[in-house]
């Protein structure tokens, strides 16, 4: 009889097919933390660039009581910043018992706020697995799941700036490019990950409000549906605008949909939305990708996403993300995940009727906010974020 072999042995090839066949971010994360070899496997994987598409984001659910009886990440309580913990739900694995981590913020709570809570911090966005708050010069992004957080240098901005539109990352806060943007009603300022000054870039009608990675470019696009292309190489940070045809067959207008969202699906930059504020029963959901084949380019509807599903958050300041072969894990290809109250629903393209699960459900009502508290979101935990921006 052979030798029984070390798993820590196995062979990257046996290894590297192993990661494809995982169901989920749970399944993955046990993967990496198994052993070494079997974590260095995970992170020279040759299609990384994607296989943070093959896993349905987790769904932050920031409903649990104050008090509760688990105890908060050793690596929570290290950093001077008071959390809380949040439910999330995996819809691969159906569990709800995974736990991130948010600050306690004294605008949650009123008067009756906890000892410690930040006071007049609010949330201004999440994405590649961080959360950003801002409390007028000062901001700071909190890891989800470690609950380690970060603070950038104070804003260049005067006490009367209110940080509204919100803040994003341009990358994984790993990656060597990485940049936070915060926009205010006038200008983005800019924060290159590690330095200690920001840059501050305006437009002469407004600021980004929206933002996607797309084939390793920055895209943002401002409230009046103008298309930027985001330049942050040296020497100097600078928006390059996309001249852009509106109307026409097979075309969108301007504002056909009511809140519009950028997102990257395979070799397509979309722009999602439906008509109405808040998205419920009745609502149609469309998609529009950019031809850039046409000068200018044009945004043409997209009937069919085919093999792909998107998933839209309750802040519209939150990147949507996408999701491939959903039907691997028991999604549905072709359609938008979203969050209603208490349940997770699905809204079919180019349908008004939404579906909870395989159930359908009579009245849907998805409020869509811009607000200072945490919504419900998806997310994508950090540890797989560097995936995001090949």
């Amino acid at each position: 009889m052979s030798e029984l072999r070390n798993w820590a042995d196995l062979p990257d090839g046996l290894l590297r097919t192993i990661i494809s066949l995982l169901g989920s971010f749970r399944d993955l994360l046990a993967f990496a933390a198994t052993c070494h070899p079997w974590r260095s496997a995970f992170s020279s994987h040759q299609s990384k660039s994607t296989l943070y598409t093959l896993f349905p984001p987790l769904l932050l659910q920031p409903n649990v009581p104050f008090c509760s009886p688990r105890p908060l990440p050793n690596a929570a309580r290290n950093t001077f910043i008071p959390k809380r913990p949040c439910y999330v739900t995996d819809l691969a694995s159906q569990d709800k018992s995974l736990l991130s981590q948010i600050p306690v913020l004294s605008i949650d709570y009123g008067n009756n706020c906890p000892q410690g809570a930040l006071d007049k911090f609010a949330f201004r966005g999440a994405s590649f697995g961080h959360m950003i708050f801002t409390s007028n010069r000062s901001c700071f992004l909190i890891d989800v799941f470690t609950g380690i957080d970060v603070s950038p240098p104070l804003l260049p901005v005067d006490q009367y700036t209110e940080i509204y539109y919100g803040a994003a990352l341009t990358a994984p806060l790993a990656s060597p490019n990485s940049h936070l943007i915060v926009s205010t009603g006038s200008s983005n300022f800019f924060w290159r990950v590690g330095n200690n000054a920001w840059f501050k870039c305006s437009l002469r009608n407004g600021t980004l409000t929206k933002f996607a990675g797309f084939k390793g470019q920055v895209f943002g696009m401002g409230s009046d549906r103008r298309l930027f292309m985001v330049h942050l190489t040296a020497p100097r940070i600078h928006l390059e605008k996309i001249p852009v045809s509106w109307g026409g067959r097979n075309s969108m207008t301007k504002w056909h949909i009511s809140i519009a969202w950028l997102v990257a699906c395979g070799h397509m930059l979309l722009m999602i939305g439906c008509q109405s504020c808040y998205p419920g029963t009745g609502s149609v959901f469309e998609a529009y990708r950019l031809d850039t084949s046409t000068e200018p380019a044009k945004w043409v509807k997209v009937e069919k996403l085919e093999n792909w599903a998107i998933f839209i958050s309750n802040d519209k300041r939150v990147q949507p993300l996408s999701c491939m072969n959903p039907e691997r894990w028991g999604g549905r290809s072709n359609c938008v995940y979203c969050y209603d109250f208490d349940h997770w629903v699905v809204f079919e393209f180019g349908k008004s009727k939404p579906l909870h699960g395989a159930d359908a459900k009579p009245d849907v009502f998805i409020f869509i906010c811009c607000g200072s508290m945490v919504q419900p979101i998806w997310l994508v935990p950090s540890m797989f974020s560097f995936c995001c921006d090949g």
